[in-house]
């Protein structure tokens, strides 16, 4: 909640996002399997989504950065004018980092929590809990940095290139379509999962 650079705060998300992988993988102390393949299915696609996610929140601080020079959010704001199309795809970003429902990184997260609330219920409610700390930083920045007056010495920015937006438009497409179908990956995390012996998973 305290940190102005963009990019570190991104990096500090990060460690949020592992946190639930762990979470995920500590299911396999229930007694239940299915608890248990819940739990690892939901840290795989907190990875796989997290590579997207933070892939393509990574990315748009490596375009803004090349355009504003400059990642201290308190200098940025009102970039949504001048760059719409950039902004969209920082918007997406940032709100299925937090869980969003409708994108991918909801979908693992619950996903996660469905699995370790039958081995660990308190462990499920802090986690469930801190998603509120995440959409708090997230929704911050992304307020101070899109939105909002814009510095006068930013009105000649410029909208991404279609270099730019080929990239950014599969992975906003990924986040989305997982959101909408996760069992595009999710039954191909699970098979593998099931292929297990029964006394790893359980």
């Amino acid at each position: 909640l305290r940190q102005t650079d963009l990019k570190r705060l991104i990096a500090y998300s990060s460690v949020s996002h592992m946190g639930f992988v762990m979470l995920g993988i500590s299911a396999m102390g229930s007694d239940s399997m299915d608890a248990a393949l819940h739990g690892l299915t939901g840290s795989a696609m907190q990875m796989f989504t997290h590579g997207t996610i933070t892939g393509l929140l990574f990315f748009m601080v490596g375009v803004i950065y090349d355009r504003t020079h400059t990642r201290h959010i308190p200098d940025l704001g009102g970039l949504a004018g001048r760059m719409p199309f950039l902004a969209t795809a920082l918007l997406i970003a940032g709100l299925a980092s937090l869980g969003l429902p409708g994108t991918s990184g909801f979908v693992a997260e619950i996903t996660v929590f469905l699995g370790i609330f039958p081995a660990w219920k308190l462990f499920a409610i802090i986690g469930a809990s801190v998603v509120i700390l995440t959409a708090g930083y997230i929704l911050w920045m992304i307020q101070r940095s899109i939105f909002g007056p814009r510095p006068t010495h930013h009105d000649n920015l410029t909208d991404a290139t279609l270099p730019e937006m080929i990239p950014i438009a599969i992975l906003v497409v990924s986040i989305i379509g997982l959101g909408i179908y996760p069992e595009f990956v999710s039954n191909i995390f699970s098979e593998g999962i099931l292929m297990l012996p029964p006394e790893i998973v359980n």
